[in-house]
């Protein structure tokens, strides 16, 4: 229980300064970079690779104290070029990484060099610490060739190279990045390496020029510090270090070498000593329905809020401690301002008693709107943790509750399902991002497990990595119309539906939120999925992902003419008096561009707010303007290649976000 109650007080802590992002001076990481040196890469670009591993290692402060790096290469052969123990200086380590050997072998055997990173780098005595994150990262310019140096054939070579990869995830808990760099790269075996969700974990550019550039370095380098709370349980075959965890064919000392690795560099008394000089208003919300199954397991939630609630100095002008309960009934135990010394309090818990009943989460949330937040203080931090053990018995009631609680503003709340509670109802009673505030585990001696995932998620967040920005206040109706035509390639149309995916987790998504639909469109266009389709962040990840590269030429006349005549109605799914956006992503000028203008035209005289983003040097700024809302300057993004476009998500979540603002630069 104690872990659980650290993991929480973590992302408090986290709460508390706000302001606080990922710092490059805290990690305690040991970081292995395998690094292709084959023949495909010409010796200038790789010395730009080099150059992009020093100034990643240059980043973090505190090599070797804290962070410590290794490092193979590989083509025909693999090289060890330095262990985590053969330096204990900073210039040292950096004047090693300007070593790195460029072999230009005429074969890429990545499997041997993950192989050699998991048995060797890794290996006892070698200087892997077992109290550090431990980080793979591979960088290639093309895909597992074995040439003629072992028996495999090129299939077998990369099945083998996706076998160590599964290995150094799931039995050695390595939390692996994939670097790929170039037009050959091979994206499939770029995901198998990389640890999921492929967007955080892996990363492609279509130069070394342009990985050997700040924002890629920097981006790297905080998603070191930040690898645990990348992890999203997606249903893969593809489990990092958490998922092992949680395996019932490791064996206990596995399990227990697993945890270490994960264990969190910050003290339980430096996090206490951070509560103390920081009140806040916490309100537990606890289900005491039938289905908790007994008074001992609803001790345990109880032992839950006792073991938080003493690393806060309760206090008048401290923090303060409020309970709902909930099951055919809610129930205010005690307020916010009831008791204000820890004896008191503790006492106050101790005499909860269990109810039983049904699940009514709804009653507990209109409580919490009602009574609680009517009374929390102004100017401090409020927090809101809601554990449940399975679906709401009325799930339409919930979802409205839900959304008027967090439509405050003024709580951030956090959902943590035992056993077989529904993710999507977690997903929809916490804040967002789902991964930071949702937690599920398969029951309530099972809580010690999510200690680390709060401690590496929340002790990182220091100044060097911001949060991404999110839209949570915003409602509208949006649909991305996706160019996937011959022009784009299979491997840049992932590339769009990776950015697609990655903007989609920057809203809050949902019937009260913002609704998403997709078109895309070659040589003919249809619908992907409607505005209605799927309401939840999940749920559309895994749609978009589905969406298949289609070829063909660049009909974007019939995509704008589909878009307004079927994706933004009402039985598609949208909705009356809110915004209706539209973003289009297209590489080419329109096989008609007088029938686009023209229906471009259209969609706007329905309503139709049009961002219009064009990739690669063959998009004339005319037609991309003619497209988008006006003014053109402000609604047009011009970049160079996909994947750059990344770098526009930021500037796009802003302006779909501002609603009034993009209405404002229409008039």
């Amino acid at each position: 229980m104690l872990s659980l109650t650290f993991t929480l007080l973590l992302a408090i802590w986290c709460l508390i300064h706000p302001s606080v992002e990922v710092p490059l001076s805290g990690c305690k990481l040991d970081v292995a970079f395998v690094v292709d040196s084959s023949s495909s890469i010409y010796i200038e670009d790789f010395k730009k690779q080099r150059s992009f591993l020093y100034d990643v290692v240059n980043m973090f402060e505190t090599v070797t104290d804290d962070v410590q790096f290794a490092a193979v290469s590989f083509s025909n052969q693999v090289f060890n070029e330095f262990r985590f123990n053969n330096f204990t200086t900073r210039d040292d380590i950096l004047a090693a990484t300007r070593k790195i050997r460029y072999s230009a072998g005429d074969a890429t055997r990545t499997y041997l060099a993950i192989e050699r990173m998991r048995t060797d780098l890794f290996a006892p005595g070698n200087g892997a610490r077992d109290d550090a994150l431990h980080i793979g990262v591979v960088l290639t310019d093309g895909a597992t060739n074995p040439g003629s140096y072992d028996m495999y054939s090129t299939e077998e070579g990369k099945a083998e190279t996706q076998n160590q990869a599964r290995m150094a995830k799931t039995s050695d808990g390595i939390h692996m990045f994939a670097v790929g760099i170039g037009s050959s790269v091979d994206l499939n075996e770029l995901r198998g390496i990389a640890s999921d969700p492929d967007e955080k974990y892996l990363i492609t550019v279509d130069t070394y020029t342009k990985l050997d550039t700040e924002h890629i370095k920097k981006l790297l380098a905080c998603r070191f510090c930040r690898a645990p709370t990348l992890y999203q349980s997606s249903g893969s075959l593809r489990r990092s270090l958490y998922a092992s965890l949680f395996d019932n064919h490791i064996t206990s000392q596995e399990r227990r070498t697993l945890y270490a690795r994960a264990t969190n560099q910050i003290s339980t008394k430096e996090i206490q000593r951070e509560c103390y000089a920081n009140p806040v208003d916490i309100i537990f919300i606890l289900d005491e329905s039938t289905s908790i199954g007994s008074q001992e397991n609803f001790r345990k939630e109880l032992d839950f809020v006792r073991d938080v609630s003493d690393m806060f100095d309760i206090g008048p002008q401290k923090t303060h401690i409020s309970v709902i309960t909930y099951s055919d009934e809610s129930q205010m135990r005690f307020s916010l301002h009831k008791y204000m010394d820890k004896g008191s309090l503790e006492s106050a818990i101790e005499n909860i008693d269990w109810t039983t009943g049904n699940t009514y989460t709804n009653k507990a949330l209109d409580l919490l709107l009602r009574h609680s937040l009517s009374e929390v203080r102004d100017g401090i931090t409020h927090i809101g943790i809601l554990i449940t053990d399975g679906k709401s018995t009325n799930t339409e009631m919930t979802r409205a509750s839900a959304h008027n609680v967090l439509a405050t503003e003024n709580i951030e709340m956090f959902a943590i399902g035992i056993g077989s509670a529904y993710k999507p109802e977690l997903d929809m009673l916490a804040s967002k991002p789902s991964s930071d505030y949702v937690f599920q585990i398969d029951n309530l001696d099972s809580l010690e497990m999510l200690r680390n995932r709060f401690v590496h998620r929340v002790c990182k967040e220091k100044p060097g990595c911001a949060e991404p920005e999110r839209c949570n206040k915003y409602k509208a109706d949006i649909v991305v119309v996706s160019d996937a035509s011959t022009s784009i390639n299979s491997t840049n149309f992932v590339k769009q539906k990776d950015f697609i995916a990655s903007l989609v987790s920057r809203y809050n998504i949902g019937p009260n939120g913002v609704q998403i639909g997709m078109i895309s469109f070659s040589t003919d266009a249809h619908i992907d999925f409607n505005l209605n389709s799927y309401g939840t962040e999940s749920d559309l990840r895994a749609a978009i992902s589905q969406v298949h590269y289609m070829g063909g030429d660049t009909s974007t006349d019939d995509a704008l003419d589909l878009m307004t005549k079927q994706a933004f109605t009402t039985s598609a799914g949208a909705r009356p008096n809110l915004p209706k956006l539209a973003i289009v992503i297209t590489d080419g000028s329109p096989q008609n561009q007088a029938r686009t203008r023209q229906m471009a035209a259209a969609a706007k005289a329905q309503g139709i707010i049009i961002y219009a983003i064009g990739i690669g040097s063959s998009v004339e700024m005319k037609n991309l303007k003619e497209v988008a809302s006006s003014p053109g300057e402000y609604f047009t993004f011009m970049i160079d290649d996909f994947s750059s476009l990344m770098d526009q998500e930021g500037i796009l979540i802003k302006k779909t976000c501002s609603g009034s603002m993009g209405a404002q630069a229409q008039q």
